[in-house]
């Protein structure tokens, strides 16, 4: 099993590493796949190591985060974050790419533009329809 996972990040890495930009025609600019982004798939923001059952599921994506990014038509979520990047506060705009690559699978492509930067891929998943947060029962007197 540790075999086969390390030869299916290795064949991944490889092919992540093939693509170099893709033009996004809805954010009507060029995304690049850095290694930034590789490592997210691997790692949460704070260097510490996904589960592997996250890791394998994002490990799974990255074939479909080109054909999201060039056929996507509307932009799911846009957000607006704050990040330390060597030691300073920088302000983040991160857009959510969803495209249905077959019926009933969707992709999710998070691609971030850090200041005045150049857009980069920060992350892909399945995209499930995230439930809204449930309500809580009201409590009997």
């Amino acid at each position: 099993m540790r075999k086969d996972f390390r030869y299916l990040i290795k064949r991944q890495r490889k092919y992540y590493k093939s693509i170099v930009s893709v033009n996004c025609p809805i954010l009507q600019d060029t995304v690049f796949f850095t290694s930034e982004g590789f490592d997210h798939l691997l790692y949460k923001t704070n260097r510490e190591p996904r589960k592997l059952n996250e890791r394998y599921m994002k490990l799974m994506c990255p074939n479909n985060a080109r054909e999201v990014i060039k056929k996507c038509k509307v932009i799911s979520e846009t957000r607006k974050v704050q990040r330390k990047i060597k030691g300073k506060d920088k302000s983040i705009i991160q857009h959510e790419l969803v495209y249905e690559i077959k019926k009933g699978v969707k992709i999710r492509v998070v691609v971030e533009k850090i200041g005045t930067g150049k857009l980069k891929f920060r992350s892909v998943m399945p995209h499930n329809n995230r439930s809204k947060p449930k309500k809580r029962p009201k409590r009997r007197s």
